[in-house]
């Protein structure tokens, strides 16, 4: 997974540029594992994530407590099973995202935007391409400038030179 944070001139431009990952990750451009807005608010860092793990969690275990629920009630000619296990899986689910951190931690973008200021916002951005190029292309409309990454100092130069419209 690469891992790249880039510092934007407001929230909605990070929140923009999200949606336009995206967009990407639905056409099969990029494949996103995680994508996250951060950014003070009262001096106090927010995380606004992508992907709720808690309620993605509690819809998956839902269905699979359904499944299992309908054909134990088929088996056992008992209806009621399919909303137990409706129930089960959803708690289940919930906590199994509850506990889970995959994606960015929540503690590395905290201490990277320690230092953020007002109005401003970092877009993390956690996920890999085939099509490195088509994707900066993509975004450079949005502007920003690599904070870190797990990429190569050449690589976030070229997506800095990219991102500001210099050439690369």
């Amino acid at each position: 997974m690469d891992l790249v944070a880039i510092l934007m001139d407001d929230i909605e431009t990070a929140r923009n540029a999200r949606i336009e990952c995206g967009k990407m990750a639905s056409e099969h451009m990029l494949t996103l594992e995680d994508a996250v807005v951060v950014y003070k608010e009262n001096g106090d860092v927010k995380l606004d994530q992508a992907v709720n793990l808690t309620a993605a969690g509690a819809m998956g275990g839902a269905w699979w407590g359904v499944l299992i629920g309908a054909l134990a009630g088929i088996a056992t000619g008992g209806a009621g099973l399919a909303l137990a296990g409706m129930a089960g899986g959803a708690a289940g689910g919930a906590l199994s995202g509850w506990m889970s951190d995959a994606g960015i931690s929540d503690d590395m973008m905290k201490k990277t935007a320690d230092a953020l200021e007002q109005d401003k916002a970092i877009l993390f951005i956690a996920g890999r391409t085939g099509a490195p190029d088509k994707v900066l292309e993509r975004l450079k409309p949005f502007g920003g400038s690599v904070v870190t990454s797990n990429l190569t100092e050449d690589a976030d130069k070229k997506i800095n030179a990219i991102l500001t419209g210099e050439t690369a």
